[in-house]
This record gives C-alpha cells, structure tokens and sequence, in this order.
C-alpha cells in the first residue's frame, strides 16, 4: 500500500507545475523567425522564390537590332539572366524595374520554364525580330536610346534580387554606331562582380578572326561571328550588325573594352 503524500511533499509538487506553467505561458515558441527586409536565404517557398545575386541580370541590348540590310529597330531589345545558384529557378511573377528618363516596371509572364543551374536565360520584347526564341516575352519591354538607366530585378515576392546600371550616367557599354548595334555585357568572373560598376560590364566582343578569313575584308566580321557558339540565339539575318549573346555564355573581355555606351 503506497503512503499518502504528506501535504507539504504536494505543496511542492503543486508548487513545481505551477512554475512550469507559468514558464511555459511566459516563453512561448516563437516560431520562425521573421527575415529581413529584401532579403531571402532561398530555402523557403517554392522556385519562384529568390536568393539575393543567385539570378543576375547578364547582358542588356537597350541600343536595339540591326538587320543585315542595314534597317535599325530600336524596339527590339532583350535582357538576358544568369541563374548562379544551386537550383533551377522560376520566374514568373518576378519584376524588372527601370529608373532613368522614364520609370516603369515590367513582369513576368507565369510559365512552367526554369534557368538550369549555371545557365543564361533571355526575355525579349516579341519573338518575331532579331531574337526569334526568347524564354520569356514581355511587349512592352524598352530602354532610353543613350540615356542612364539602372534596372533591377526582383523575386515574386518583391524581394530584391540586385541592380545593375545607374541611372546618374551613361550605359556602361554597348550601344548603336550607325551600322552595328552592340550588347552590354557582364564581364565572367570567378567571383561575384556588382552590376552597378561600369568596370564589370563590357561591349560585345568579336573574336580575332583565323588567318583564313583576314583577307575578306567584306565578309571579315560576319565569318569571326559565326565562328562563336554564342550567337545562335541572334537570327541568320541579323548576325552581321547585331552583335550579342542572347541565352548563352558572354564573349571574353579581350581587351578591357569597357565603357559608357552611346551613338557615337
């Protein structure tokens, strides 16, 4: 036969739970912890959701195509994304905001097509000019013709992913010449480079052409060109005057060969 609990030994024992009680009801789980403004450790969510630099804006052609006759369209204009974290992402629903003359933001159609990890994905403004096979096509899509401009890309969430450009100065590189119209490009390197300096940004680049090809001095850049893997994403009839690299790996930076974009 157990004894009976003398009643200080339940005072105690009442006296316990209730301090436990009173701890629990003080310190309550607090749950996840709220992250901080523009900021997600892209752990959490679905492939819509962003990791601030994994998903950069890579090359920008805001000076237009130029067919191989020689007709300029300066609304057909693209801006290419590099996916640089550790899984696909989507981006529907993600944003691109322009600050310079004019200030607008444009978004993502929603479709099921995610960047391969370590790949260039393209949104043009239609499918019908110079780049024919864009991942994502956004109508309204355009740029100042020679004016700063700074364009930054956001998640589904409005999370801010970076931005690239200024809005105080010239575009860093590329532009139209009167005969060619050339991509602003994001220079590689090993490690992460800010979108907002001119350094990291470069004209599109020509390779040195083979000595086979140097004495046709009309056909010299369109044969280097087609010798690049990097320009299939430019159609056939455009490659002469538009050089670029819309969904595919930037051209090296032979020769530091940036600076403020223009016409002239």
């Amino acid at each position: 036969m157990t004894p009976a609990a003398s009643p200080l030994t339940r005072l105690t024992r009442l006296g316990l739970l209730a301090l436990l009680a009173g701890g629990v009801a003080c310190n309550p789980d607090p749950g996840h912890p709220d992250e901080g403004v523009d900021y997600r450790d892209g752990l959490d969510g679905g492939t819509t959701s962003g990791e601030r630099g994994t998903v950069k804006i890579s090359e920008v052609l805001w000076s237009g195509s130029v067919a191989d006759d020689g007709t300029w369209d300066p609304t057909d204009v693209f801006v290419e994304l590099r996916n640089e974290g550790n899984r696909p992402a989507n981006l529907s629903g993600w944003r691109l905001e322009l600050d310079g003359p004019f200030n607008v933001t444009w978004r993502f159609p929603d479709t099921a097509f995610e960047i391969p990890v370590g790949s260039e994905a393209f949104v043009a403004t239609r499918s019908t000019g110079c780049f024919p096979n864009p991942d994502w096509v956004i109508p309204d899509l355009r740029f100042p013709q020679g004016d700063g401009f700074r364009l930054t890309l956001y998640d589904r969430d409005e999370r801010l992913m970076e931005p690239v450009g200024s809005a105080d100065m010239p575009p860093f590189a590329g532009g139209y010449d009167f005969v060619t119209s050339y991509s602003m490009e994001r220079i590689n390197l090993m490690f992460s480079s800010a979108g907002t300096e001119p350094q990291n940004w470069h004209f599109y680049n020509l390779r040195p052409c083979p000595n086979s090809v140097t004495d046709d001095d009309v056909n010299r850049n369109l044969a280097c060109y087609e010798r690049i893997p990097n320009n299939d994403q430019v159609s056939p009839s455009c490659r002469r005057h538009t050089l670029a690299s819309p969904g595919r790996a930037n051209s090296p930076d032979y020769s530091g060969a940036y600076a403020a974009g223009g016409f002239d």
